[in-house]
């Protein structure tokens, strides 16, 4: 990954918690096509989380690399992804996954149950778009995902050999999000969760339609970095098509979670509180909160 110096311990990308109707099923996928490796077992969630999150559920915590991810299955049944989603819609968050052989990782993915975004094979993007080559699909409950060849690590690069990890697979790198204000969502994660603004670029062209699986499409993306370790965030604002808005339970399946660290919950909770016309959910150790476009973002408190 690469990180623009650090905002310091106020935030951080601790991992990213993903809705799901079968643990077992969603675990299987992560683990034997991505090479994710669970830590423990899946338990239940306390009751102080679950009166958080909007019900009771169970939880999985999964590593890739230093970088992880939280499978949670709510007892009661969850409304699906929607079946008609695509990149440019604004309940729209994937995060992606480094790799060295992303052929071989990509006919693995779509082998194991993964439905295919991307047209034509994974896509090398221009040196406009970064010159990284990436491949978007989704896991079985319908969470896109992408696979990301960085621009400095070729395709199948001989000083990587493969190991036992499928692929290669490296660690998550980013987590994205489609948002219908580039500007107004970049200013929310600046000054309310204090994250640093990093470059931004225009991506357009053939190869970013195959990607994403849109005709004629323009999309701003920006970064912003947090405090090590974990991943970074992109604001994806598609100019052209324009997506479509829909607001999410927390227990919806398309609810992703960002989960942030912070040493000082209630300043970050005033914070966020006082950039949302909605009021946050708290509890003794962490707040659930929603960004300008209805992402949900974890807030918990360490020492």
């Amino acid at each position: 990954m690469t990180h623009a110096p650090s905002p310091g311990a106020c935030t951080r990308i601790a991992r990213l918690a993903v809705n799901v109707h079968d643990i077992g099923r969603a675990a299987a996928f992560y683990g034997q096509a991505l090479g994710f490796k669970p830590l423990g077992a899946p338990r239940p969630a306390t009751p102080e989380r679950a009166t958080l999150l909007g019900g009771p559920y169970e939880t999985l915590m999964m590593a890739l690399g230093d970088t992880r991810l939280e499978l949670s299955r709510f007892l009661a049944p969850s409304t699906p992804y929607p079946a008609d989603s695509r990149a440019n819609d604004l309940w729209f968050q994937h995060f992606a996954i480094t790799c060295h052989d992303i052929e071989a990782l990509a006919r693995r993915v779509v082998s194991l149950g993964g439905q295919p975004i991307t047209r034509s094979g994974p896509q090398q993007l221009p040196p406009a778009s970064g010159s990284v080559t990436a491949y978007k699909f989704r896991d079985p409950d319908g969470h896109p995902l992408e696979l990301l060849v960085p621009a400095h690590t070729p395709p199948g690069d001989p000083a990587h050999p493969p190991d036992s990890r499928p692929a290669h697979t490296v660690a998550i790198d980013h987590t994205a999000l489609s948002v219908g204000d580039g500007r107004r969502a970049g200013a929310f994660y600046e000054k309310a969760l204090g994250l640093i603004p990093g470059a931004e670029q225009t991506n357009t062209g053939p190869k970013q339609e195959h990607l994403d699986d849109l005709p004629e499409v323009q999309v701003r993306v920006a970064t912003l970095f947090t405090a090590l370790p974990g991943p970074h965030l992109e604001l994806l604002g598609y100019e052209r098509p324009r997506g479509r808005r829909q607001a999410l339970a927390a227990t919806d399946i398309a609810a992703t979670r960002i989960v942030f660290e912070t040493t000082d919950l209630a300043a970050l909770e005033r914070r966020l509180t006082a950039h949302r016309h909605a009021p946050t959910r708290q509890v003794a150790d962490a707040a659930l909160g929603q960004d300008t476009d209805g992402h949900w973002l974890l807030i918990e408190r360490v020492l």
